[in-house]
Order: C-alpha cells, then sequence, then structure tokens
C-alpha cells in the first residue's frame, strides 16, 4: 500500500489505518443481531447474533495476534539493523588517514574453520618433513639426500599450498598447478 508523497515519490501510508476496520464491522453486525434477536425472541435471531459473535472473537483473536506478530517482527528487524550497523562499523572509530576500513563478512558459511583444519593439516606435513630432514642429517655421512631433498620439496608444495590458503588466491602466484610428489 503505497501512495505518491510530496516529492512525487513512493512512500508507505501510516500503518494501522485500516487496521481494525473489519473488526469494528463485526462488531456493529454483532450488535444488530443482537438487538434484533432480543426485538423479536426468535432462535433464529439469537442463532444469528452466535454466529455473529463467534466471528468477532475469532476476528478479534487474529487482530491480537497479526499485531503481536508485526510488533516481534519490528523488534527482530530493529536488532538486525543494530547488529548490522555495529559489526560494520557504524558508531565506530573512523579508519586512519590514507587506509581503507576492511569489511567483514557477515555470513559465516563455514569455509573458515575448513580453512583451518587444511592450514592445521599442512603444518603438521611440514613438522613431519622437518622432522624427516633432522633425522637423516643426524645420520651424518649415512644421511639419505633423496629422501631429504623429497621432505624439502613436501614442505615448500606444502607451504606455497597453505599460503594459497591463506591469501585466498587457491593457487600459485603464477596462476599455475604445483607440481611435485607428496610423501606423508
Amino acid at each position: 500500500m503505497y501512495s505518491l508523497g510530496k516529492d512525487g515519490g513512493r512512500s508507505p501510508q501510516r500503518p494501522g489505518r485500516w487496521t481494525g476496520t473489519g473488526t469494528i464491522v463485526l462488531a456493529l453486525v454483532f450488535l444488530v443481531a443482537l438487538v434484533f434477536a432480543a426485538n423479536s425472541n426468535d432462535v433464529l435471531g439469537w442463532f444469528i447474533a452466535a454466529v455473529a459473535l463467534g466471528w468477532l472473537a475469532l476476528s478479534t483473536f487474529v487482530y491480537i495476534g497479526v499485531h503481536k506478530a508485526a510488533r516481534f517482527g519490528a523488534e527482530q528487524v530493529r536488532r538486525a539493523q543494530s547488529t548490522l550497523a555495529g559489526v560494520n562499523g557504524a558508531g565506530g572509530p573512523p579508519a586512519p588517514a590514507g587506509k581503507k576500513a576492511r569489511g567483514t563478512a557477515l555470513i559465516d558459511d563455514g569455509s573458515a574453520g575448513i580453512r583451518d583444519l587444511k592450514l592445521d593439516h599442512s603444518f603438521k606435513i611440514i613438522q613431519v618433513q622437518a622432522g624427516l630432514i633432522e633425522e637423516q642429517l643426524g645420520r651424518g655421512t649415512g644421511a639419505d639426500s633423496a629422501a631429504m631433498m623429497r621432505a624439502l620439496e613436501t614442505i615448500s608444495i606444502t607451504a606455497h599450498n597453505g599460503r594459497g590458503m591463506v591469501s585466498n588466491s587457491g593457487g600459485s602466484d603464477d596462476g599455475g598447478p604445483v607440481s611435485g610428489v607428496v610423501l606423508d
């Protein structure tokens, strides 16, 4: 329900303008049926008055329910707007000169948790490979240089992939795929 405003644009009409009209009409119907039933003292008149009273009670119940739901909905919208204003930094300290304020993701789709698990796994792989290199270096002249090279390559690939997850690029800096053998 819109009406043209002073500036020619559409603006919402005043809420509640016609809200109780149906209930008022049903109350008038009930009163008229009650008066006619009392004057004629007829069973049909009393039956019509009882039906009108039932419709009046139902209308009042629906009116109150809709009014409470609208009030609850308005409160939820107000809370959501204040939450969004707080998250977006409205009313917070302004960003320093020369720096842009960072945006905030409002919807958590769970990808941050998955990314954190992947990064944790990558760090574990790096720790295992670093332990393997330390073990081989501890052997001195009997060290397996091929195993150390594979471990270094695994560390390099894992670190590269981890940096890609952190920067949200998901790949290498040059856009090409990472190649190599990953050993666990």
